[in-house]
């Protein structure tokens, strides 16, 4: 019985742990009760000759390189936390009428990253990496109707510092997550049907109307024998309709041929498999203009007849308005039109991006109540029916590429460049018919001053141009402008700023470009102490509703083309924010409205009572409050009462310390010659030092705190353990202090045990109590800066000399560094020149080592420098 026990037991454990081997640090997550909407007949493309099958549900998949392809159930749409290869597999049936009388495409609303893609072990795509939708045929040879199909994805997933769009290091970026994170269906149309449609709108302001250009690709995949004359089967006709917004129709339009020659009625000889271009186009006299506040589409249905039979019907939706951009005006349809616009990134708790379509229309409908007109969706691409709902509820929708704070080297890359404008191709191609899609963006962060960014900006920008007539743009984090060719409106950042402080930047800018040319692409302000009192208490909410409330003002004042607020809801990131202060869900409170889409916050308040011109809401004022922690004061008091009891606890000590810090060279010789140090003074004082040492980091820390610069330097590592750390010492000072001083007695006790192994290497015999001692009384200049850890926080964030102070503070680890490396040599009895050489090459060595090894994974140094040239250090 106890063996069988036991054998039941073993096989228990040895289940658990070989599942946890499938997946080792990668969970999947989906959300229940997911429903395709296929109700939105138009968005799918569903008509009464055109259907779609839903592969959403229960698929398999194992790890790429598992030789033994253990399957596990996975639901479809989902996402994994996590990096590796894998490969989905789902089956699905088709009948024999369904493969024969039907062109079968497969169709991705997004994956991440990168994929191949197959049917019934026949590669028939290759995903080149990113978020966007696309579309691929399924040749029939390949399909089964006798069987299932079985399609296989196999999906690679791992950002990097240099190959993928977006990069690894994002700097307030949403969670990325892999997997199949959106809608996977097939698409049935007719083996003779519209193929592909596109079109192209001209709005004349002056005659008062519009000009839609159609050109639509028929093809004929039909390759069964009909009985019927060999005229009807590859005779066809196209009818055009056009339904008003009011729902009344217009005449069909009149027809051409691609090669240029007219057919009447439209008729055409299509033979089998061939494809034939046809191009239509109405005149439109007093057009009902699309506007946010009327946002009224035309229907365009294109109808396939062959004699009288229907043969195939695709409807499109189309919005016609004309969004410009002049020097000094920005106009829709002909009149002065001003951005109300806000950052979109869907984020949804531990879901990521995965969304319901009622939770996409909720959020849509709640930033139409605000009272903005436009959305930029920036540092994610949108799931495509977010730009249906931007058309059918009146939202500029400003699509871009996920790029920001791009590193100048990168930029400068061919390998980069030509990754963009694929990237750049594949998202045109994307939302190609989506009308209310007003500009196409490039990022955010670039500078003006770098040749690079300009450079890659020029070239996307004529890749745009030369494909559609559509705004382009890009947000700039300094003022130095330089020309950018093919780029229509140059966004300006305002980061955690008053506007205000920036006005001789923008009336710079206004001079060269033209207030129609400027907008403000990202306004973002960091709420990261929460509810006060008013908003004199900086990164409150109130402080950001006065931030937001100056940013609409700023805007009025300059009369620019708009604005963007940064952003609608707060979000979740892959790094745990320094500025957004530390939370374990990594949620940025940037947002004007909460993760849970609560509507209290005064800034969504306040900035939307501007935009509707309602009754203005009033920002308290409140009182300045130190936010400067007690524990500093308290810590530093208790320090200095300790140091005064290790003073006045004799005689011996006293000239211990004054032999040390004036004479370290006799002091270090005695310590070799082993007379009498008091053990017990020095492991007191190794006590004070460490908490010396941890009291003055966690001023700096705290310090540090709302500091972007820091943050882009840590984040510019790549490493979110990293940040992570820094961002919990800086936002808890009491656990700082406490784990600092574990970290700085560790430091002292691993020099010890590395001085002592190094001592092997010398003739003189030296004990590990002697390196202890002359560890801890190299540090005793520590203790002098007990007064300094007091005020250290309160004299920084005043902002007078802080230059000085961090020189004295340099200066100050050298002199330590000096008397630690001469007590070595004292102790060790040789010359101290070799000590101080080899010590500080071991210490270059040893950064170097760090760095290189960021460097070879992260690119460290090309993030870097773009840090300290955003903020003109060394630029």
């Amino acid at each position: 019985m106890i063996f069988l026990k036991s054998l039941l037991y073993n096989l228990f454990i040895t289940a658990i742990i070989s599942n946890q081997v499938i997946f080792p640090q990668v969970i999947f997550k989906d959300l229940p009760n997911y429903k395709l909407n296929t109700s939105d007949q138009l968005f799918f493309d569903i008509t009464n000759t055109r259907d779609v099958i839903s592969l959403n549900g229960n698929w398999k998949v194992y790890p790429a390189d598992d030789d033994k392809k253990e399957k596990v159930s996975i639901t479809v749409p989902s996402i994994f936390d996590g990096k590796g290869d894998f490969v989905f597999e789902k089956s699905f049936s088709l009948t024999n009428d369904q493969i024969s009388n039907n062109k079968i495409s497969l169709n991705f609303f997004g994956l991440n990253y990168s994929a191949d893609i197959s049917v019934n072990k026949v590669i028939i795509y290759r995903h080149p990496g990113g978020e966007f939708p696309f579309t691929v045929s399924l040749p029939r040879d390949i399909l089964k109707s006798d069987k299932s199909n079985i399609i296989s994805v196999k999906l690679s997933y791992k950002l990097d510092s240099k190959n993928t769009i977006p990069l690894k290091q994002r700097f307030l970026f949403p969670q990325n997550f892999g997997g199949v994170i959106r809608d996977v269906y097939l698409h049935l149309t007719p083996n003779v049907s519209i193929s592909d449609l596109t079109f192209k709108t001209e709005v004349n302001i002056k005659s008062n109307s519009a000009v839609i250009t159609l050109k639509s690709i028929i093809d004929n995949k039909e390759f069964k024998k009909v009985s019927d004359t060999l005229g009807t089967q590859t005779s066809f006709t196209l009818r055009t309709q056009f339904f008003y917004p009011d729902g009344r129709t217009s005449l069909s339009s009149g027809s051409n041929i691609g090669s240029g020659s007219s057919l009447s009625d439209n008729n055409f000889v299509l033979k089998q498999n061939k494809q034939v271009e046809i191009n239509n186009s109405i005149t439109i006299s007093s057009p009902a203009f699309w506007s946010p506040e009327n946002p009224a589409s035309y229907i365009v249905r294109l109808e396939l007849w062959r004699g009288s039979q229907l043969i195939d019907r695709h409807d499109q939706s189309i919005a016609i308005f004309k969004l410009e951009s002049t020097q000094n005006n920005f106009l829709l349809n002909g009149k002065t039109f001003n951005l109300y616009g806000v950052t979109y990134t869907p984020s949804f708790y531990q879901y990521g991006s995965l969304s319901s379509y009622e939770r996409m229309e909720s959020d849509f409908e709640k930033i139409k109540q605000a009272g903005f007109n436009s959305v930029r969706f920036s540092r994610a691409l949108p799931h495509p029916y977010y730009l249906r709902l931007c058309e059918q509820i009146g939202l500029f929708a400003f699509v871009e590429l996920p790029i920001a704070n791009l590193p100048e080297g990168l930029a400068g890359s061919q390998n980069f460049v030509v990754r963009s404008k694929n990237y750049l191709s594949s998202l045109l191609a994307a939302y190609e018919n989506y009308s209310a899609m007003a500009g196409l963006g490039f990022g955010s962060s670039y500078l003006f001053s770098s040749d690079e960014h300009r450079a890659l900006l020029t070239n996307l920008s004529s890749q745009v141009k030369k494909n559609r007539g559509i705004l382009t743009y890009a947000s700039f984090f300094d003022f130095e402008f330089q020309q950018v060719d093919n780029l229509d409106l140059y966004g300006i950042e305002f980061l955690n700023q008053q506007p205000n402080d920036k006005q001789t930047d923008v009336d710079n800018l206004i001079t060269t470009l033209g207030k129609g040319k400027i907008f403000i692409g990202e306004a973002t302000y960091t709420a990261n102490i929460g509810q006060t009192d008013g908003y004199v208490n900086k990164f409150s909410y109130e402080a950001q509703a006065k931030f937001f409330d100056d940013v609409f003002s700023f805007n009025e004042k300059n009369n620019l083309a708009g604005f963007f607020a940064n952003t609608m809801y707060d979000l979740r990131g892959d790094y745990r924010s320094i500025i957004c202060g530390y939370n374990k869900e990594n949620v940025y409170s940037i947002g004007l409205i909460s993760e849970d889409r609560n509507q209290d916050r005064i800034a969504y308040k306040v900035l939307s009572a501007r935009m509707k011109n309602t009754e203005k809401v009033t920002i308290p004022i409140g009182s300045d409050k130190d936010d400067a922690p007690m524990i500093f004061i308290i810590t530093g008091l208790v320090l200095a009462l300790l140091m005064g009891v290790l003073v006045n606890s004799g005689r011996k000590f006293r000239e211990d310390a004054s032999r040390a810090l004036l004479r370290p060279y006799n002091f270090f010789a005695d310590v070799r010659d082993q007379r009498i140090i008091s053990a017990y003074h020095t492991l007191f004082l190794s006590i004070i030092v460490a908490l010396v040492m941890s009291l003055l980091f966690a001023n700096m820390f705290f310090y540090i705190k709302n500091s972007v610069l820091f943050e882009k330097i840590i984040l510019a590592f790549g490493s979110p353990s990293l940040i992570s750390g820094v961002s919990y010492l800086a936002w808890n000072p009491i656990n700082a202090l406490i784990w600092l001083f574990v970290l700085a007695v560790i430091a002292m006790l691993l020099l010890t045990i590395i001085i002592t192994a190094l001592s092997f290497f010398v003739r003189t015999k030296v004990y590990l109590s002697s390196v202890f001692f002359t560890v801890v009384w190299a540090m005793l200049p520590v203790v002098l800066l007990i007064p300094v850890g007091i005020v250290l926080y309160r004299l920084l964030n005043a902002g007078a000399g802080n230059i000085y102070v961090y020189i004295f503070l340099i200066l100050f680890v050298f002199w330590l560094l000096y008397r630690l490396l001469k007590g070595i040599s004292v102790i060790f009895d040789v010359n101290a020149g070799g000590i101080y050489f080899y010590g500080l090459i071991s210490i270059f060595a040893l950064k170097i080592i760090f760095l290189l090894y960021y460097e070879v994974n992260n690119s460290v140094f090309q993030y870097l420098k773009l840090a300290l040239k955003q903020f003109n250090i060394f630029g």
